[in-house]
């Protein structure tokens, strides 16, 4: 009896198969016959979707003591949904393989949502990508049956994919995660804010002001999350990019708590100019010296970004991915708890170097590097006396002339050096007397994918106020 049942149960999974495989193919087959219309001209092209795992140069992070772990990510990035020059899938698909572990697509005034078609023939973007290149490497991926194109008018077309689709390609638990993001783009003032973790589309505002610009699509994004329950946060893109905004707009912006101080557009001065912009570690300084000492205000952390438009196949260098991210630290890979740890400055940014341990008591705060082979390291404490000159003059040029549109010169009280320590652990014990205290790490390490020729790798490590530190 018992050889009869396996032998009919045996039959019955086969039926279901062959069942299974043949509404497969009939499935298949009606799918073409939708309104839009594949291109077949070419052979089915096989699709590697090892992407999907955790091979190659990944390496899964490993807790600390309390179950934390540092999740890698980067919160500016650009597709064919606006200005990049690459497909979101593509895109995607780059910092998945190169060890992300998140990613906030944001394009400019628009979320990857609903149908949109591209001419593949005349859409500038792909062409400044490298024309057929752009669409070669994204068929040669991920393959005809995933990629959608249509004739319309004569003209072949190709539609992007939105968010929740390129979703189901790459969302792994504990592994890597999207978020949907917008650059809200303000023109007028040249004023960009990233909305991370956003819930519905917010067209941008303008203010009689830069200042006022800021602050306008800074709290359009916090009335949202508090209209929504979504947890979300704003940040301001890129101060120095076309010497648009200066310390002086974004210093009394009650809700400014996070702001790009390293973006890997090579368009933005993140070093400053000779022309008075000022570098942005120097212009972080300021901003964090005179809302605690001056405005009684929030301080402001720092991210790095890559504003990356151009990727593989690009015939520009300009905005290349993997510039900057930032290192979160969080029990779990969600938008909810990446988001809170952003907050709490539980994050440090980076163009390459890695932090082992960050410990802040209400003594001093410590930090111990992920060392490279051969690599030394420069560790240095920054902070502000409470007792700081806060005056300021005009930039002045060569000719004389003041320049209202530049950040002004403050004293040297400003961002001083507290200590300096060569090696991959340091401590600084707290006075009482700074308004705060951040660090910055310089690498020797030369970086390879640079912004600027000869930069060297260096992480920032987010400010905190001493005597809001409190003994249990």
């Amino acid at each position: 009896m018992k050889s009869i049942s396996y032998c009919f149960i045996s039959i019955l999974l086969l039926s279901i198969i062959l069942a299974c495989k043949a509404f497969g193919q009939a499935g298949h087959s009606h799918s073409q016959s939708h309104d839009h219309e594949h291109d077949h001209s070419h052979t089915h092209l096989p699709v590697d979707y090892s992407f999907h795992q955790n091979a190659g140069i990944y390496q899964a992070p490993e807790p600390d003591d309390e179950g934390y772990y540092w999740w890698k990510g980067n919160l500016h990035t650009h597709t064919l949904w606006s200005d990049g020059d690459q497909f979101p899938e593509v895109v995607t698909q780059w910092y998945y393989e190169h060890g992300y572990h998140f990613l906030a697509l944001s394009d400019h005034n628009i979320l990857s949502r609903g149908v949109r078609w591209i001419d593949l023939g005349s859409n500038y973007f792909i062409e400044r990508g490298g024309g057929d290149i752009v669409y070669d490497i994204y068929r040669e991926r991920f393959g005809d049956d995933w990629i959608e194109t249509r004739v319309n008018n004569g003209v072949k077309q190709v539609r992007l994919k939105p968010l929740q689709e390129v979703r189901a390609l790459f969302e792994k638990p504990q592994r890597f995660i999207m978020i949907e993001s917008e650059e809200i783009t303000q023109e007028e003032h040249l004023v960009h804010v990233n909305a991370t973790n956003i819930l519905e589309l917010i067209e941008p505002k303008t203010g009689h002001s830069i200042e006022e610009s800021i602050r306008l699509n800074i709290d359009a994004v916090l009335d949202q999350r508090e209209r929504t329950g979504q947890e979300m946060i704003p940040h301001l893109n890129h101060p120095n990019w076309r010497a648009s905004i200066t310390a002086e707009d974004m210093i009394p912006v009650e809700n400014l708590r996070f702001f790009e101080l390293y973006n890997g557009h090579r368009g933005t001065n993140n070093y400053g100019t000779d022309q008075g912009e000022k570098d942005l570690d120097r212009v972080w300084d300021i901003m964090l010296s005179q809302r605690l000492g001056v405005l009684d205000l929030d301080l402001v952390y720092g991210f790095a970004t890559d504003d990356a438009h151009n990727y593989e196949s690009s015939t520009v260098d300009v905005s290349v991915p993997g510039r900057g991210w930032v290192k979160v630290r969080s029990k779990f890979l969600t938008p909810e708890n990446i988001v809170r740890s952003l907050e709490r400055g539980d994050f440090y940014s980076s163009t390459g170097v890695s932090v082992q341990s960050i410990n802040v008591d209400c003594n001093q705060y410590s930090i111990e590097i992920k060392p490279e082979n051969e690599i030394e390291y420069i560790i240095k404490f920054i902070g502000t006396p409470k007792d700081f000159d806060p005056s300021s003059k005009p930039y002045v040029d060569q000719e004389g002339n003041e320049h209202a549109d530049k950040t002004r010169i403050y004293s040297d009280d400003i961002g001083q050096i507290l200590k300096q320590a060569r090696g991959t652990r340091a401590s600084y014990e707290f006075t009482g007397d700074e308004l705060y205290v951040r660090v910055k790490i310089i690498s020797t390490k030369l970086k390879e994918n640079y912004f600027a020729e000869g930069e060297r790798e260096k992480a920032w490590l987010q400010p905190v106020i001493p005597e809001n530190r409190h003994c249990h």
